[in-house]
């Protein structure tokens, strides 16, 4: 048996199977290379999951969970007559028209054992503006209100423009003083919400700095690289004044 088809060969035996981190993914080959497939967990990045209607084909599938992936119609929902032995569906931040279609065919079986968790229905106009926003998570997050989320990606957003208006204007040398100065910014404004509300733990903690290095690696793909002075300026101003 040659390298391909002993490679497929154990493609077909796979019975679970997780994917992560997905930017677009083609179910129909997906359900080509692994047909024998019964736990399915795919996990986005606000990506595409395109003929999602494909998965059908699953015949094995007992569970499936998807998360922050786009692109499914109504068309695409999940039959039971298809995949007779889906015993649990957990889906979270999908397209509303899809959590829809799919709520509708699979709350009736819920008294007959099967699991089903359908969460963050979300329309187009919520992907498009939160498709580059690094803080997205926290939409929904336990411990963060509504009026949280919401002022702290004001938050973000008013840091991000300020970063990127300096990166475009000043000279290296005024840019590591403002950079600074918008650290100490951004590290007041949440410990002012923070204060009000407290939460920022360990991991949003960890969110808010990634935050910052998604605004400096954006700004060296707009005005190239060499930007690291500012990025050390920008986290001791926040290193500075933070409580969290």
């Amino acid at each position: 048996m040659n390298s391909s088809v002993n490679r497929q060969h154990l493609r077909s035996e796979v019975t679970q199977l997780t994917i992560r981190d997905i930017d677009s993914l083609d179910c129909a080959q997906l359900v080509q290379r692994f047909p024998r497939v019964a736990w399915l967990h795919l996990h986005g990045r606000l990506g595409l999951l395109s003929a999602a209607g494909e998965l059908n084909r699953l015949v094995s599938l007992q569970g499936i969970r998807i998360i922050d992936l786009f692109g499914m119609t109504r068309e695409d929902r999940l039959q039971p007559q298809c995949v007779a032995k889906l015993e649990s569906v957990d889906l979270y931040s999908i397209p509303a028209e899809y959590a829809s279609a799919m709520r509708s065919i699979w709350r009736p079986e819920i008294p007959a054992g099967t699991y089903v968790s359908i969460l963050r229905a979300r329309k187009p106009e919520w992907v498009e503006e939160n498709r580059s926003n690094p803080l997205r998570e926290w939409d929904g997050r336990e411990q963060i209100s509504a009026t949280t989320y919401k002022r702290a990606v004001a938050q973000y957003k008013t840091t991000r423009n300020a970063i990127l208006q300096v990166f475009a204007a000043e000279p290296a040398d005024i840019q590591l003083i403002r950079a600074e100065e918008i650290g100490r910014a951004y590290g007041e404004a949440f410990n002012r919400l923070d204060r009000r509300s407290v939460f920022i733990e360990t991991v949003e903690r960890e969110e808010l700095f990634a935050a910052l290095d998604h605004i400096v690696n954006e700004a060296e793909a707009l005005y190239g690289p060499g930007l690291e002075g500012a990025r050390d300026s920008l986290i001791s101003g926040v290193e500075s004044v933070r409580d969290w």
